[in-house]
């Protein structure tokens, strides 16, 4: 049930937010990870975030993470996976490789 709810009131935030879902205008992947995915993996990536913690989001600076190839991390923010919610119909696929390119980023940083 606290997964659920968790989802529910990520799901209202994010659509409450006010942001532009599905344009195809490049706003860069840190504009879009920053208007979308802090809830839960924070500012830094590294999820200690309150509701990151809860539903374990995953720290995108990981070895775990960044292990993982292109086209696994896509289908994981197109399609979700355990308590993440999917962005299909919320972003484009330029701007989920948007998204995709800033997590690359993160690993990089320490």
């Amino acid at each position: 049930m606290k997964s659920f709810c968790g989802i529910l009131l990520y799901t209202v935030l994010i659509g409450l937010s006010g942001t532009a879902f599905g344009q195809d205008k490049p706003a860069g992947g840190a504009a879009i990870f920053k208007a979308n995915c802090v809830l839960c993996h924070g500012d830094d990536g590294h999820a200690q975030t309150t509701l990151g913690k809860q539903l374990g989001a995953h720290d995108l600076h990981s070895v775990e993470v960044q292990k993982k190839t292109d086209a696994a991390l896509k289908n994981v923010i197109t399609h979700g996976q355990k308590s993440m919610p999917p962005f299909q119909g919320q972003l484009s696929s330029t701007q989920i490789g948007q998204v995709l390119a800033y997590v690359r980023q993160l690993g990089k940083k320490k």
